[in-house]
């Protein structure tokens, strides 16, 4: 930083010019603003009252020598040290990024400033460099080690021993130990041991206005936080994550393969055309874009959700993206090619959006082998037939009755989605809500429901048939015949259709009540009942006391002895079916054993 101070870079901001060098800082030198506007909305003000004595401070103002700092008087060190404490609680309580820069440090420089402190009674007076911009991330590497900011403040600062100190510790720790060895929490500590910094070093006000430092500094606070650039909006943001993560499955690891090829990367990312695709081998069918690109992104396990997961983080520093964020990067690469010509369409593209965010949040998807060659694909894949009778055989198995879809019954499914969500009109559509509503149930529910059943198997083969062709998509009948109308038409599919066939019941149980399969359709039914009480249980608190009036049960509660009747009953109920859970996990563990 010596070096860099001859030749200070400039940082323009309204009302004069920053100088600033860059270098990093230790964490230890390093403090939250002790003003920070995050915590307007929060802060208490002398003038309302004897409570909010001692919770406000004024803000710093300029150093009278004119110097490029920022100044403050308080009445005694307890005041900024309890003001530090605070401020530190709320940003990690407000804006919580220790988890996630703990997994590659801070990566964006903070701004920061000098501010003396004067004390009004007697205390000496103290230096110390605050952000301007980074007090969340100073925060949240500060409780990552564990350093309190009034220690920071009144022991570190003036006694060079004790800084060196605290950070020779964790310097030692990695040599002694070697990176390899240490624990993941002793490594994100060693991440944030320092942080990169732009330190504003002197300050040039426009002649014009002839600006004070410390509103530079505040504008600069400002343009940051108060005016930042309008935000990209979700499907930008999911196209941005989508092309990193594409760069993350396509790299091979320290000692894996890539998870696709580049052939794939540009199949799936849209930027190869359609004679490129079939040199590569690859298919013409959007719907088999849409499955491998399902399965390359949240099948396969906690293997592709590391790697998806790293990609993610390459531009937000998110820890642990969850899965509905994999899911939505996942649709806006399907996506990419249908809104060629459609940017503007917001009315075609964002109820399909949508749709398929839902549905694709089918958690049985995340099974679907990582390897194995889908439907479709240009060698060893099945044809559409036999991904049919796969499916059909996993029904008669009980599967999806039992709450999980097999392999096949999840592929289908994934495919005939697709077509489902693009067909005019939607063949699948978002959960109703409000009045008048009985069907709420989300799209990957409907989907589970749909595909346990025989004659829903058969349409999702036969809407893929149709969505491959570009035909409409007709409604089949218990044999897979389209439906047609007094017109001698094929009758179109619809939501409406689709949510009344498959209405999540269960199908009757056979004859022979034995096994698997009369065991799962039992079990559906149990699911469908607790389903129906979850749904009474709600039209009950939506009862209201009178016209336009309050909850009845909310105001006025309900009677205790039947409330604990019921409550008994289902008790009882709840212990026995864990029973179940436990009988299976020890059948496990046998098995393992053996």
């Amino acid at each position: 930083m010596r070096r860099k101070l001859t030749e200070p870079a400039e940082l323009r901001v309204q009302g004069g010019t920053l100088l600033i060098t860059e270098t990093r800082l230790w964490s230890a030198a390093v403090l939250p603003h002790p003003a920070n506007p995050r915590e307007y909305g929060h802060r208490q003000y002398a003038l309302g009252g004897p409570g909010a004595w001692g919770t406000t401070m004024a803000e710093p103002g300029s150093s009278p020598s004119g110097a490029a700092e920022l100044a403050m008087h308080v009445g005694f060190p307890d005041v900024i040290a309890q003001r530090l404490e605070s401020t530190k609680s709320r940003l990690i309580q407000d804006n919580p990024l220790a988890q996630d820069i703990a997994v590659e440090g801070v990566l964006q420089p903070l701004t920061v400033v000098p501010l003396s402190v004067t004390h009004e009674d007697g205390h000496p007076d103290g230096a110390l460099l605050i952000t301007a911009d980074g007090s969340s991330r100073i925060s949240a590497a500060h409780e990552l080690l564990g350093y309190e900011p009034s220690r920071i403040a009144y022991e570190w600062s003036g006694d060079e021993r004790k800084l060196r100190g605290e950070i020779n510790r964790w310097i030692r720790l990695m040599r002694r130990q070697g990176w390899q060895t240490l624990t993941e929490d002793e490594r994100g500590k060693l991440r944030v041991l320092s942080v990169p910094a732009r330190v504003v070093v002197g300050f040039r006000p426009n002649r014009q206005t002839d600006q004070a430092f410390h509103t530079a500094v505040r504008n600069f606070i400002g343009l940051t936080h108060i005016r930042p650039p309008r935000p990209y909006g979700p499907a930008v943001e999911n196209e941005a994550k989508a092309d990193a993560v594409l760069d993350s499955l396509a790299e091979p690891g320290p000692s894996a393969a890539a998870h696709i090829t580049e052939a794939e990367k540009g199949w799936f990312a849209g930027t190869i055309s359609e004679g490129e695709v079939a040199t590569a081998g690859l298919s013409k069918q959007h719907d088999v874009r849409a499955a491998e690109i399902v399965r390359a992104l949240l099948g396969g396990g906690l293997r592709t959700a590391r790697r998806v997961n790293g990609g993610i983080r390459a531009l937000t520093a998110k820890q642990r993206p969850k899965r509905e964020e994999r899911v939505d990067v996942a649709v806006e690469l399907i996506l990419r090619p249908a809104r060629t010509g459609l940017s503007a369409d917001a009315k075609f593209l964002r109820p399909r959006r949508a749709v398929l965010q839902r549905a694709y949040r089918l958690p049985e998807i995340e099974d679907l082998p990582a390897d194995a060659p889908l439907e479709g694909a240009s060698t060893s894949g099945c044809t559409l037939e036999q991904l049919r009778d796969a499916a059909l055989a996993e029904a008669d198995e009980g599967l999806g009755d039992s709450g999980r879809l097999g392999t096949a019954q999840t592929e289908l499914a994934v495919k005939a989605a697709f077509h489902m969500a693009m067909a005019e009109p939607m063949a699948l559509q978002r959960e109703g809500f409000g009045r008048g509503q009985d069907d709420d149930r989300g799209a990957a529910t409907v989907l589970r429901a749909m595909l346990s059943r025989q004659r829903g198997i058969l349409q999702a083969y036969e809407v893929v048939r149709a969505g491959r062709r570009g035909d409409g998509l007709p409604e089949v009948d218990e044999t897979g015949t389209p439906v047609l109308t007094a017109d001698g038409l094929p009758r179109s599919l619809t939501d409406a259709v689709v949510r009344h066939t498959y209405g999540g019941a269960p199908a009757p149980v056979p004859e022979t009540k034995v096994g698997f399969k009369a065991a799962s359709r039992s079990w559906a039914g149990v699911r469908e009942n607790v389903e129906a009480l979850r749904r009474e249980v709600s039209t009950m608190a939506e009862v209201p006391v009178e016209e336009a009036g309050p909850s009845l049960v909310t105001r006025e509660g309900w009677d205790p002895a039947q409330v604990r009747s019921v409550r008994d009953s289902l008790d009882r109920i709840s212990r026995r079916i864990a029973a179940w859970a436990d009988r299976y996990e020890e059948r496990a563990e046998e098995s393992a054993e053996s």
